[in-house]
């Protein structure tokens, strides 16, 4: 599978997850149970990932591969980055805002 495969909003399974970032099951598991990336609890109580997390895992493999940056790390590093981006995007709002 994919990215253009499936919809970022569908929820899928660690098992496809782990297929389409080439990683094993467990450590798509391990990452979620530690809580660096989000689950969501299906109506028959399986946990599954939405397809934005395949961003999120292929940017803190990039990151580990790149940096040595552990998963930890990178999933800091990523909140980091996206807190970040939030700030300079209301920054931008209230300067123009302030200029009108």
């Amino acid at each position: 599978m994919r990215p253009a495969d499936f919809e970022f909003d569908e929820p899928m399974t660690f098992d496809v997850v782990a297929e389409i970032i080439g990683a094993r099951r467990s450590l798509v598991a391990r990452l979620a149970e530690q809580g660096l990336i989000e689950t969501q609890t299906s109506e028959t109580g399986e946990l599954l990932l939405r397809g934005n997390v395949i961003l999120r895992l292929r940017r803190m493999q990039r990151l580990r591969r790149d940096l040595g940056v552990n998963f930890a790390g990178a999933a800091i590093i990523l909140d980091l980055v996206e807190r970040i981006q939030q700030i300079n995007s209301e920054l931008v709002e209230m300067h123009r805002r302030f200029n009108e």
